[in-house]
């Protein structure tokens, strides 16, 4: 059924995870994943998940992760591979869990990053394709830069009010992702050496004004991907395609996903 909402919480390792589908997950229809933005949970994606099942007829799943919206807590600081330990433990145990098949990744962010993370041993083979929408896959001098200024505004600033909205402990899911991307150590983060591991179809999209990360990401996506690979970027676009270019982000994830079905 189009646009059922459901929201409940899964329990894993004595804790729970808050989950949010769109659609009859009883059909076996293809499931769209999304996955959200460093300091991003399930309410901070607002309608796009409606809209997105709206654009494709297909359901939609998103999940805050531990430590986001109102999930349990984590432990800080997190490990600097938290986005692979995200990849390659906890997504697998969710799509297991609620019994999915047939998916795409649609990644923002960090999300994006743990899709294409995902996508190297996707469960059963059966993962059509990703989306990955201002990935990070080495770090930036950009990057740094932007998230020192993100934290001043968090210390000093009205960010810790406004996103105290989104999550139930905020300091837990601020902390846990700036900690990490400001540890000196994580300078030397890099996965672009696995990135020729990917066997199945992408697309990115950049925002050419982001912040955070630079079309050089793309750029060595496209590089080292031996997979189809379609390679978008948005002028006048920050770091949140979805939120300044809606309707163009939403054209080409629907053409993608029709594409690749």
């Amino acid at each position: 059924m189009k646009n059922k909402i459901k929201l409940f919480y899964l329990p894993i390792e004595n804790k729970s995870i808050e989950i949010q589908t769109i659609g009859d997950f009883s059909d076996k229809t293809p499931v769209l994943v999304l996955l959200h933005e460093g300091l991003g949970s399930i309410s901070m994606w607002k309608e796009i998940p409606k809209l997105i099942h709206e654009k494709t007829n297909l359901n939609i799943l998103t999940y805050s992760r531990f430590g986001y919206g109102k999930s349990s807590k984590t432990s800080l600081p997190r490990p600097l591979n938290y986005m692979t330990i995200e990849a390659e433990k906890y997504l697998p145990i969710i799509l297991k869990k609620l019994s999915i098949t047939k998916y795409f990744l649609i990644g923002h962010s960090d999300g994006a990053t743990i899709a294409a993370l995902g996508s190297l041993k996707p469960m059963n083979n059966n993962l059509l394709g990703a989306a990955l929408i201002a990935p990070h896959f080495f770090v930036e001098e950009d990057s740094i830069i932007a998230i020192k200024n993100t934290t001043h505004q968090y210390k000093k600033g009205t960010l810790r009010t406004k996103l105290k909205k989104y999550h139930n402990n905020v300091d837990n899911a601020f902390l846990g992702w700036s900690d990490v991307w400001l540890n000196k150590d994580f300078s030397h983060w890099d996965i672009t050496n696995l990135l020729s591991k990917i066997k199945i179809p992408i697309i990115g999209i950049q925002g050419l004004n982001d912040p955070y990360g630079t079309i050089a990401q793309l750029d060595i996506l496209e590089k080292k991907l031996t997979v189809p690979f379609t390679k978008i970027t948005i002028e006048n676009c920050g770091h949140n395609p979805f939120h300044e270019h809606l309707d163009t982000t939403l054209e080409y994830i629907n053409k993608f996903i029709t594409k690749n079905l």
